[in-house]
């Protein structure tokens, strides 16, 4: 089942003025409406903005979580109306509360997104009717189990999984008969490892208002510019890593995991954002050394929307695939899944024979 991806940055900013002169792709120039006021979302706020934002784990009552949520739907629909079939999910921590309040989001009415559709020249709004036939709202850890089982990896057995998320970090131990709930713990995310570097910058430099978001694509990159000087930050990076895993992670996992559960299994998959960090997956390594497989695989920081999108398939079946959509809001990044078509191979070949002759 072929899928593609689509990732913007988990953040806003109010800017009630059209923006023009813009020529990327939709996903980078992204400008929505609501009520009387105008947003910028993803990329276009963090290269437009002054302070970018996004409150961590908001509810989906909040107007942060509700504009990605139309963003996503904009993107995921190809900016236009239809009807879709979606799968959410939230933390663990988290999930209960807000199941119901997402369900009353998605679900009660016809989702409506204005947005700013000619970014090229004068600016104007266009409108997109997304109906939502069918919702369903799971764990996030849950659905990145769901990505390991159904998705390529295709594994039955039993194994050992961890979510590094930037909001919140999630284990389980996975069982064909489904996971030990004594082993599923959700700890503070990789946001730990980023505030506390940027609480050891602001005390030497002044950061010029820059907030945590903007300090996470720092962070994420390996440098950053002060007071018009490049400096490096793999080093200091390192360093939080190293001590957000000896203060939280690897405490949280001796805790959850004991040698009964280590008899179970020999594989453990790191997913989510933070398996994108070597250096974070080093210490997995050394920790599990001799006890388990420590596996990062493709794609690791999109498996919550993989496993999203696979249970909207499922319900969706063959014959309306390309409604199905996966949507993992997450607080870094919201990423968006859904079928990727199948490219018309004898067409192409026939074009390729005819330039050749």
């Amino acid at each position: 089942m072929a899928t593609k991806f689509l990732s913007i940055p988990s953040v806003i900013e109010r800017h009630d003025k059209p923006l023009t002169q813009l020529t990327s792709a939709l996903e980078k120039r992204i400008q929505l409406f609501e009520g009387d006021g105008g947003f910028l979302v993803g990329d276009l706020a963090l290269s437009q903005g002054h302070v970018p934002y996004r409150n961590i784990n908001s509810s989906p009552s909040d107007m942060d979580y509700q504009l990605l949520a139309k963003t996503g739907l904009l993107l995921a629909s190809g900016a236009k109306s239809g009807e879709l079939v979606v799968t959410t999910g939230f933390p663990s921590a988290v999930y209960e509360l807000f199941r119901q309040q997402a369900e009353k989001f998605f679900a009660v009415r016809d989702v409506i997104t204005e947005y700013n559709s000619d970014t090229l020249n004068g600016g104007g709004r266009s409108r997109v009717q997304l109906t939502i036939s069918h919702l369903e709202v799971m764990s996030e850890i849950m659905g990145c189990i769901n990505a390991v089982r159904k998705g390529p990896l295709a594994d039955n057995g039993n194994f050992f999984i961890v979510s590094l998320g930037y909001g919140t970090c999630e284990t389980a131990l996975s069982t064909a008969e489904g996971p030990i709930a004594r082993t599923c713990v959700s700890v503070p995310g990789l946001r730990h490892a980023v505030n506390t570097l940027y609480d050891e910058l602001s005390a030497s430099y002044y950061l010029s208002m820059k907030n945590e978001h903007m300090i996470n694509q720092s962070f994420q990159r390996g440098d950053m510019v002060i007071g018009r000087k490049r400096m490096s930050l793999l080093g200091a990076r390192n360093s939080h890593l190293a001590s957000y895993y000896d203060e939280v992670l690897s405490p949280a996992m001796r805790k959850a995991f004991t040698d009964t559960d280590f008899e179970k299994t020999n594989r453990l998959y790191l997913v989510g954002g933070g398996a994108k960090y070597p250096e974070l997956v080093a210490h997995f390594k050394q920790e599990f050394d001799g006890v388990l497989d420590v596996i990062v695989p493709e794609g690791a920081d999109n498996f919550a929307a993989l496993g999203y999108y696979l249970r909207s398939a499922l319900w969706c079946g063959p014959n309306h695939i390309e409604r199905a959509v996966g949507l993992d809001i997450g607080n870094a990044y919201t990423v968006i899944s859904t079928h990727e078509a199948e490219k018309p191979v004898a067409k192409q070949e026939e074009v390729s024979a005819f330039l050749e002759d």
